[in-house]
């Protein structure tokens, strides 16, 4: 039975390897249908995959991207912003730095003006100052020289008294009253009356 069996599987084998050979004429690429239906099912499902992998996973993460995309161009236009008002404000610094130091000059200036004013005020006064003190010093001399007069008419005056009762008490002769007035007047002195 074996041997039918064999006999039968070897037929069946030749008639399977004449018809895989018929068909092989009859196709042109060498394909058969069920490779092509299967093939065109794996590109429809590998089509139909990509688009929904696209639809659920590639869309969130375009939109993640977008946002970073657009947060990113935030950021960088945020830069630029500062980095003008940064540029802006070191102008204004500089600009005042400029002032600060003009500033500094102008009152240099004015503090020069108002001490040479000062010292012209300062010498004014003191010139006045001088001035009073020497019409005070000139009034006291003034003064010291009347006092002196003074005194000298009172001199003369107890001299005269002096003369005036020797003369009276003596009664003497006229020479004798000369003698005794030459006498008087030398021991005064000349300074005495010629001040």
């Amino acid at each position: 039975m074996n041997s039918i069996v064999g006999v039968f599987l070897t037929g069946f084998k030749a008639q399977s390897v004449v018809l895989a050979s018929a068909a092989e004429k009859t196709r042109i690429v060498g394909f058969d249908m069920q490779m092509v239906a299967q093939t065109l099912f794996h590109i429809v499902s590998i089509l139909l995959l990509f688009y929904l992998i696209g639809r659920i996973l590639l869309n969130p993460v375009r939109e993640i991207l977008q946002k970073r995309k657009d947060s990113i161009a935030n950021e960088y236009d945020y830069i630029k912003n500062e980095k003008h008002k940064t540029m802006d404000l070191k102008k204004e610094y500089e600009e005042k730095l400029a002032n600060i130091n003009k500033e500094a000059n102008e009152i240099l200036e004015e503090a020069r003006k108002k001490a040479l004013n000062k010292e012209r005020e300062i010498i004014k006064e003191a010139n006045e100052e001088a001035d009073r003190l020497m019409a005070r010093a000139s009034t006291e001399i003034e003064r010291e020289k009347e006092k002196a007069k003074d005194d000298i008419k009172v001199e003369i005056i107890d001299v005269a008294k002096v003369l005036a009762s020797k003369f009276v008490a003596s009664s003497i002769d006229k020479s004798t009253s000369d003698k005794l007035l030459d006498e008087t007047l030398e021991s005064m002195g000349e300074e005495t009356w010629l001040n």
